[in-house]
């Protein structure tokens, strides 16, 4: 058994697929990304994997990237598209510290956010504003971004301003993306 088995969620066939493509160590790993340990699995074994497979590269690349990884975030699942895609605001999931231990991501709480208690709403204005629509997120929206993008109190106003712009980048990022496909 080598250290690789360490990482969370690397078992024994894990272990040899990353051997086999050049990986013997923790830190072999560090600077790649769970896309491109994906798609050398994929060559390497001659087929396209099943998808679970990059969910469990990117908890890898998670805890290989980290200085203190939170054990919960290391769960393979934790990683599927729906908490790693911008989340109708733009937000992504598993990049919030209330992740997975306090929200467990807006599609599954549908929209039914921490800061609702100060705002007195019963659901996120922008979640409910893309589920009327029947829009995937904010990026399908021509009024990128409008003043249903409402502050969470709970943080500065320099930090609003930075999660904005940040959540504006991740849909632009998506609808470049789903452009190209």
């Amino acid at each position: 058994m080598s250290e690789l088995r360490k990482i969370p969620n690397v078992g024994k066939a894990t272990e040899r697929h990353l051997i086999a493509m050049g990986y013997t160590t923790k830190e072999s790993l560090k600077g790649k990304t769970a896309d491109e340990l994906y798609a050398e699995e994929c060559a390497l074994r001659g087929f396209v994997l099943d998808r679970c497979q990059l969910y469990l590269y990117r908890a890898v690349e998670y805890f290989v990237g980290s200085d203190n990884p939170d054990p919960e975030k290391c769960k393979w699942w934790h990683w599927k598209d729906e908490y790693v895609d911008p989340s109708p605001c733009g937000a992504v999931c598993v990049s919030c510290a209330r992740f997975p231990a306090e929200c467990k991501g807006c599609r599954s709480i549908k929209g039914k956010v921490h800061w609702l208690k100060y705002t007195g709403a019963d659901v996120c204005p922008v979640y409910g504003c893309c589920s009327d629509k029947g829009l995937r997120d904010c990026g399908e929206c021509e009024s990128l971004p409008c003043d249903r993008f409402t502050k969470d109190p709970t943080v500065s106003d320099e930090q609003n301003e930075a999660n904005l712009r940040a959540m504006i980048a991740n849909l632009k990022k998506r609808r470049e993306r789903d452009e190209r496909i």
